[in-house]
């Protein structure tokens, strides 16, 4: 059957053109979604980063409550609730710094402080630059303090470091014969143990606290006693916390002004009054005899800053007191020296002869010469005030039967003025007694050389701290050939008292340049530079290379070469940090020793938070440092987190009268928290007309960004007043847990 078949053409062209006009259409849509993509991707991003911003500003609030006003053991509690990405601790990029200077017209600046290499670099154009010393926060709670006892040493008396804010405890205390853990012992923070040392060799002690080490051998001696809080400027003090024995002591603390003097021994406490005297080159004394019937932690206060003395063997025999300048180090041009029977030896290290007076005396030194003194003079009623027109080193001896010495003390190094260096001299006179000499390495390897009627060549390492020698009557050297810094004590006889500092304290390297640029100076510790997280934390943890440390700048100030100009404190703090994705991998929000910040978007350092600071009224200027750190039990991850935020001490590192008050972030931040901090100059009529000109900038008082090109420093600006400077370091330990519901 036929039939006839028609195309209709109109149609035909009508569906293909519906079927192309439809991909034309899903092809356009799928471009759109393309270019659409970063956009959706980034409102993504802005969103996480404004969730998790909101939550570190909670974080940030928290911590910075806590650390300002709590006391050791309060807490908080933080949830962070993650949408896509994951927190985690980044332990090598939250550094910064804070630097002081104590003397008008000074300034201090540091280059390559926190990368974690073996070198730094200072500038201090101002006058010649000494030396500077180094010590070790060991801040972390993964990071123990180590106390390293020679083998001369018969018994320990040991106590808690007081600070602003001492942990609740217990202190835990590991005891070390080299390698071999011996003992482990747990003290409470208002309590004292006695350790004998005698048995154990190579004897190394642990502890999860700083502590105060009082260390004795045969029947005592005499020994000036750090103070719980000392002044940056002088090394003085206003109260003291050590451990005594049972027996009798002799407290003897001296000033020079007038001073009340507060005693607390066994919870009872007694006030005493040291007048004022009318001779200007005379100061005030106090002095006690105490009586224990078992081993007690004394408390000492005073209302002028001060020095105090203990002496362990009142029969007067024994006993030898290294003498602190009035500029805080060993080497000094004036000294006031204690109202006790004995003898005052002089040592000269310079090339030409010093003399040295006092109301009513005076003798002359002869160059690299050492003098021997009865003391106290008869024409004074107080305590005497020496001057001296040359740097030169005072010891007080406690003997006053012969000019014998018999004790213990450190041998100052002559580059630095301080108790290590890497140039010491010294002499022996004792007729009687055998002299020892030990060494002690204040950093991580060392060869020195020693001459004197003999002549030899030692190396020092981390793992074998101590050498022992005798030393013959005359005159003595010791000098680093190679390496790091070494400590010298000077051992007359069996019998001695000395204070012990934790591995880390006052590593002091000589620089004795005037330069108005940069000068390199090595840091007395191992390089971990280019190494991995892991190898980094280890290395903090065992002491090898320090986690934070502070730095003194030891130069001329017009009377002594010995005299701290400045200082500054450098913080390894654990940045806490919420990585996500946006249009670009690798954006961040994270929390940093009290600032909050980011790199979104596209990399770009923003400041959310400023760090909290605090000034006025007046030129004064304080902070508080948030030091998060996380414990060995945390966790990192993308869940829900609880971070349990616990205070564990708080501690002064500086009250004092600053003239430049400086602060550097580590990067990426840094340059913009230095630009952020100064938002006010935009204000400034004389920054607008003088850019960069500090000099002129009289209608300003904040921060200003440091006028070097790409600088993350800035210098708290206060029209060339003197500033009331005060910083506090309050250490967090955290631990973060995912939640559990």
């Amino acid at each position: 059957m036929k039939r006839n078949l028609t195309r209709n053409d109109e149609a035909v062209s009508a569906a293909i053109a519906t079927v192309l006009l439809f991909g034309g259409v899903v092809s356009i849509i799928g471009l759109m979604l393309v270019s659409m993509l970063p956009i959706i991707e980034e409102l993504e991003g802005s969103i996480e980063r404004d969730d998790m911003s909101s939550q570190m500003m909670i974080l940030a609030q928290q911590t910075e409550v806590l650390s300002e006003h709590g006391m050791p053991g309060d807490s908080t509690e933080v949830e962070l609730i993650p949408l896509d990405g994951s927190l985690s601790w980044d332990s090598t990029r939250g550094g910064m710094w804070y630097s002081s200077t104590w003397l008008d017209d000074t300034t201090f600046r540091m280059k390559g402080i926190l990368d974690f290499d073996d070198q730094i670099e200072v500038k201090h154009p101002e006058s010649k630059t000494t030396a500077v010393c180094f010590s070790d926060l060991r801040l972390g709670p993964t990071r123990p303090f180590f106390y390293s006892v020679p083998d001369w040493i018969d018994n320990l008396a040991v106590s808690a470091k007081q600070g602003l804010a001492s942990p609740l405890g217990p202190i835990k205390i590991k005891m070390f014969n080299g390698e071999t853990a011996t003992d482990t012992i747990q003290m409470n923070v208002d309590d004292t143990i006695t350790i004998d040392a005698s048995s154990i060799s190579d004897l190394r002690i642990e502890s999860s606290h700083e502590l105060m080490v009082l260390a004795s051998s045969g029947q005592g001696g005499a020994a000036m006693i750090t103070p719980d809080n000392p002044s940056k400027v002088d090394q003085t003090g206003r109260s003291w916390t050590f451990p005594v024995s049972s027996g009798d002591s002799i407290i003897h603390v001296i000033s020079d002004e007038a001073n009340i003097i507060t005693s607390t021994i066994n919870s009872i406490e007694a006030k005493h009054i040291a007048s004022s005297v009318t001779d200007l080159r005379e100061g005030t004394y106090w002095t006690s005899t105490v009586t224990l019937t078992e081993d007690t932690v004394i408390t000492i206060s005073t209302s002028a800053p001060s020095r105090l003395i203990l002496v362990t063997d009142t029969t007067a025999t024994t006993g030898t007191v290294n003498l602190k300048s009035s500029s805080g180090s060993f080497l000094g041009t004036e000294f006031i020296t204690p109202k006790l029977t004995g003898y005052l030896e002089l040592n000269n290290p310079s090339d030409s002869i010093a003399t040295a007076t006092w109301k009513g005396g005076g003798i002359s030194i002869a160059a690299g010469g050492t003098e021997l003194v009865e003391w106290p003079p008869s024409t004074t009623t107080n305590t005497p005030i020496i001057d001296i027109d040359k740097d030169i080193l005072a010891y007080w001896h406690n003997n006053f039967s012969s000019s014998n010495i018999a004790g213990a003390a450190v041998v100052p190094a002559h580059d630095t003025g301080f108790s290590s260096g890497l140039k010491h001299q010294f002499d022996t006179h004792n007729s009687n007694l055998v002299d020892t000499i030990f060494s002690q390495i204040a950093g991580y390897s060392s060869t020195w050389n020693y001459s004197s009627s003999t002549t030899f060549n030692h190396t020092s390492d981390y793992s074998n701290q101590f050498h022992e020698f005798a030393a013959e009557v005359g005159s003595h050297e010791i000098n680093v050939l190679d390496g790091h810094p070494i400590r010298v004590y000077r051992l007359s006889g069996n019998s001695a008292l000395v204070e012990l500092n934790h591995d880390g304290a006052e590593r002091c390297v000589g620089i004795d340049t005037t330069a108005s640029g940069w000068i390199a100076t090595d840091l007395p510790w191992n390089t971990v530079s280019g190494r991995s997280e892991l190898q980094i934390l280890n290395a903090w943890s065992e002491g090898s290379h320090p986690s934070s440390y502070t730095v003194d700048l030891i130069a001329d100030n017009g009377q002594t070469d010995y005299s701290i100009v400045a200082s500054a404190w450098i913080f390894h703090i654990s940045r806490l940090t919420y990585e996500f994705t946006s249009s670009v991998t690798g954006m961040e929000v994270a929390y940093s020793n009290g600032a909050v910040l980011t790199n979104h978007p596209e990399f770009l350092p923003t400041v959310l938070k400023q760090p909290n600071d605090r000034s006025g009224p007046g030129p004064r200027f304080a902070s508080t440092i948030p030091a998060l750190n996380p414990t060995s039990d945390s966790t990192v991850g993308a869940g829900v987190m609880n971070l349990d935020i616990e205070l564990a001490y708080r501690e002064s590192l500086a009250s004092e009268t600053a003239y430049e008050v400086r602060r550097g972030w580590y990067s990426p931040y840094g340059e913009a928290i230095a630009n952020s901090a100064a938002s006010g100059l935009d204000q400034s009529l004389d920054w607008t007309i003088y850019p960069g000109s500090l000099e002129l900038l009289t209608d300003y008082v904040g921060w200003v960004p440091d006028p070097s090109i790409g600088t993350s420093e800035a210098v708290w600006h206060t029209n060339g007043a003197a500033i009331q400077f005060s910083l506090q370091l309050s250490s967090l330990d955290v631990t973060m847990l995912e939640a559990v519901e």
